[in-house]
């Protein structure tokens, strides 16, 4: 493929901030299509890898990808006025990362933040009402290496890339962001109705990523038990209701498409980060999906009894290996 050497859409200088499994996707694909141009924002043993290898993604979808960063630094203090920063962080480090690209951070810079859940984006809003801030959701099976690189399983990989509904500035920087993904080979998909692929997305991760972690199990485990298959319907009933308060306007069938999915639409192998964050006992993003329900379902009256269950057992899980 033809190198290119200057990033298109008006964009000078692009930065991702967090280069674990999503983070080192978009740097892979990034980086070998504009080398040496690419900020990453990294630290300790992954940016020693990073400069050591380069940015590198073994994909079934994409195949082998390596590209070469421009700066790997530790802080947004070391770079300059950035046009468009991707945050890839998990949702608890998100506090973090906003402190630490904030120097790097001017009215004109664009924020996408690709992160679990669905208050992401509007964290980000709040702590840079400065900026341009879009929503994105990212379909995929991913998990970082020790090595620094990424290894991407089965037959896709894509983001959703939009705005808040009438935020016509940061609709049109999505749509610039999503070009420049796509000219990196990317599929990036820009939308005029994010909110709901985010929702979509969400009642899935509710279900399958509690339930994975909570048993630590693969997606085939749940398709051999009742009791799960019971429980991932409950829990996407529960978050399905939350959306409806929160006016999200997904399709009534969606539970319904969901657990479609998981019974024969995704690998039996098929696991999720936060199984794989609580079996390594690191700390996980329980919060970011039955935390949120919780919270949201609590403000609107409605009762999520199977969400609050799985909730409280893996709170205690978790706790139990962070004292």
């Amino acid at each position: 493929m033809p190198q290119e050497t200057v990033f298109p859409m008006n964009l000078n200088t692009v930065c991702i901030a967090g280069v674990g499994a999503i983070g080192g996707i978009l740097a892979s694909m990034l980086c070998r299509a504009y080398p040496g141009k690419v900020a990453l924002i990294a630290r300790g043993e992954r940016a020693k890898a990073l400069r050591e290898h380069g940015a590198v993604m073994h994909s079934e979808f994409y195949g082998e990808v390596e590209g070469r960063p421009g700066r790997i630094v530790p802080d947004g203090r070391d770079l300059e006025l950035q046009d468009l920063i991707f945050v890839c962080v998990k949702n608890y480090s998100l506090d973090s990362i906003a402190e630490s690209i904030a120097p790097c951070v001017g009215p004109e810079t664009v924020i996408v933040p690709a992160v679990n859940g669905v208050e992401a984006g509007d964290r980000m809003r709040r702590l840079f009402p400065q900026a341009i801030v879009c929503d994105s959701v990212m379909y995929t099976t991913t998990g970082a290496n020790p090595d620094g690189s990424v290894t991407q399983n089965g037959a896709y990989t894509h983001m959703f890339i939009g705005a808040p509904e009438g935020d016509r500035r940061a609709q049109e920087a999505a749509e610039r962001v999503a070009a420049l993904l796509t000219s990196a080979r990317f599929d990036a998909r820009p939308t005029r109705e994010i909110r709901k692929e985010i929702w979509g997305k969400f009642l899935l991760n509710c279900a399958f990523n509690t339930i994975t972690a909570r048993y630590l199990v693969c997606n085939g485990d749940i398709r051999r038990s009742e009791d799960m298959i019971r429980d991932a319907r409950a829990i996407l009933e529960e978050t399905y209701a939350v959306s409806c308060a929160e006016g999200v306007g997904l399709p009534e069938d969606m539970p319904d498409q969901k657990i479609h999915f998981i019974l024969s639409g995704q690998s039996e192998k098929a696991t999720s980060s936060l199984r794989r964050d609580v079996e390594a006992h690191r700390p996980a993003e329980i919060d970011a999906f039955s935390g949120a329900v919780i919270r949201k379902a609590h403000a609107y009256g409605i009762p999520v009894p199977v969400t609050e269950r799985y909730h409280r057992e893996l709170t205690q899980i978790i706790e139990s290996y962070t004292r």
